[in-house]
């Protein structure tokens, strides 16, 4: 009888010895809150449109792209966690670190070499972060005025990775880089000068459907000499669908012309205005 009481009481013992360690844990945010380092190593960065996205570049990140933004959200509910933006000017550009409970995320990154804000297009020192869930989240090119009938052509090269990852321990997580913008080249054999106005062109880009959205309102114009300069090359956001432009020669009523864009791909357009024969390659 005296060995089951004294098995009962230290069975209790361990209980409560069990229970304190559960609540001191608690308390301090132990267990119940328990966070682990994870990191990333961005890739798939490289220089020239059209070349494959893969494998991790040599150079430093930012040899490629002058901001680098990470973002977090919960896997299921596509709640924003956590966030952190880097510059190029930063030491430790490309190096981001945070701690996470364990449970499933989603992860993003974005870099370009055009500013850029999240959920936002204009921002000063003060302005405070703008949160939407993932379905909703996007990166857009900042502008110089808050006006939304002021945005501008700012499309530079521009890079989108993302994964999702259930965290349990400390882990590193490899994002490759791929690049979400194409390239217009344009020339004429009949028009060597001419200026030229952008149509329909984007200014953000969302994560979850990976497709640009909305636009330039300031329509840009181009002046360009092809024979000294070379063709026209622009570098367009809007991806999923066609752009148009506007060509202008002195003494020539304006022609249209309808360019199909895809991402990391290179539109060619030649021919000749004045009979608006034109050949269009996607490479």
């Amino acid at each position: 009888m005296k060995k089951l009481i004294l098995i009962a009481a230290m069975a209790q013992l361990v209980l409560l010895a069990g229970c304190r360690k559960d609540l001191i844990d608690y308390l301090s945010g132990g267990s119940g809150s328990k966070k682990y380092d994870v990191s990333f190593r961005i890739g798939g960065l490289n220089h020239t449109i059209g070349e494959s996205n893969v494998g991790f570049q040599t150079e430093p990140v930012k040899n490629y792209i002058t901001q680098l933004t990470i973002i977090v959200y919960e896997a299921q509910s596509g709640a924003e966690v956590i966030r952190k933006t880097q510059s190029a000017t930063d030491l430790d550009f490309g190096q981001v670190t945070f701690q996470l409970p364990p449970a499933n995320y989603r992860f993003i990154a974005a870099g370009s070499n055009t500013p850029f804000g999240i959920n936002l297009f204009y921002q000063t020192p003060t302005t405070v972060p703008v949160t939407l869930p993932y379905s909703e989240a996007y990166m857009q090119y900042l502008q110089a005025d808050w006006a939304e009938g002021e945005k501008r052509y700012k499309t530079t090269d521009t890079f989108l990775a993302k994964t999702t990852t259930k965290i349990t321990g400390n882990k590193t997580i490899d994002m490759i880089m791929k690049r979400i913008i194409g390239q217009v080249e344009i020339s004429f054999s009949d028009a060597p000068t001419f200026a030229l106005e952008l149509f329909r062109e984007s200014t953000a880009f969302l994560f979850d459907s990976e497709s640009p959205t909305l636009g330039v309102v300031f329509r840009p114009h181009f002046e360009v000499n092809t024979t000294t300069n070379g063709p026209l090359k622009l570098n367009i956001l809007k991806t999923t669908d066609s752009i148009f432009v506007d060509i202008y020669r002195i003494g020539v009523i304006p022609r249209t012309i309808k360019i199909p864009v895809r991402k990391n791909k290179i539109t060619k357009v030649t021919g000749k205005v004045l009979t608006e024969e034109y050949t269009i390659t996607i490479q």
